[in-house]
């Protein structure tokens, strides 16, 4: 009986208690900020020196069908034309569409339809009419032209009066006109900072457990008591400063 109690104090106590935790921390504190440091400077350099920033412009539309012409009550226009969103979402990022801004555009000769097509977002309301097209570009200036173009070019082909899409005639009006971004949208660097803290912060942790984990030494007589379940009677100095203070 005592010896199955003295094993199950000997499993308990094999278990890291939390001010196990908090002497490997600061036993390791200037190894964790060391590489805390390098790697918020490394998060620092890519983010002012290597990621290229980016602007956002966006423009407004509205969706809107003329009651009378389509020979039903206001309240059916409107229900119309909340279902013609989604369908102008997609037509305003289709082939035809962006290959036209593509062509007005000089700047963007050689860029490829899935460029600028990934470079566009909509965004919209849940019963709301009004939606927003957004371009995310490396130029200011070309995020905004891209982002008027896009939507002038699809009202446009939309309304054309030889080879019209009949659903989508008369029923886009552009509210807001892209503005030139004054700011780049991308990347957040304060964000990244911070992110890059917390990640170093982490990654050092990690290194110290498992730098700790693989250190099968004995660090003071208590350990050593705790682990073989034994008593210490005396202790030799394990170092040449400890064993000149016992000299």
């Amino acid at each position: 009986m005592n010896e199955y109690s003295d094993i199950s104090r000997l499993e308990e106590s094999e278990g890291i208690s939390l001010q196990d935790l908090f002497r490997i921390v600061w036993n390791n504190i200037a190894l964790i900020l060391i590489i805390t440091m390098w790697v918020v400077v490394i998060g620092v350099v890519y983010t002012f020196s290597v990621v290229k920033p980016s602007y956002t412009a966006t423009t407004s539309l509205i969706v809107q069908v003329d009651a009378e012409a389509a020979g039903t009550n206001e309240q059916s226009a409107i229900v119309i034309a909340n279902n013609l969103i989604g369908t102008f979402k997609e037509f305003i990022v289709s082939n035809t569409v962006i290959q036209s801004a593509i062509n007005d555009i000089p700047e963007l000769n050689g860029v490829s339809i899935a460029t600028i097509k990934n470079s566009v977002s909509i965004s919209t309301v849940s019963q709301i009419l009004i939606f927003h097209v957004s371009v995310k570009y490396s130029s200011p200036e070309l995020a905004q032209e891209i982002a008027n173009t896009l939507v002038n070019n699809a009202i446009e082909i939309a309304n054309e009066e030889e080879n019209p899409y009949v659903f989508l005639q008369n029923k886009l009006k552009v509210m807001d006109p892209a503005l030139l971004p004054a700011a780049p949208s991308s990347p957040n660097k304060t964000l990244n900072v911070i992110i890059s803290g917390l990640l170093g912060g982490i990654l050092a942790l990690g290194v110290v457990f498992v730098k700790e984990f693989f250190n099968n030494k004995y660090k003071n007589v208590e350990e050593l008591e705790r682990h073989l379940n034994i008593k210490v009677l005396a202790a030799v100095p394990g170092t040449i400063k400890e064993r000149k203070l016992v000299d």
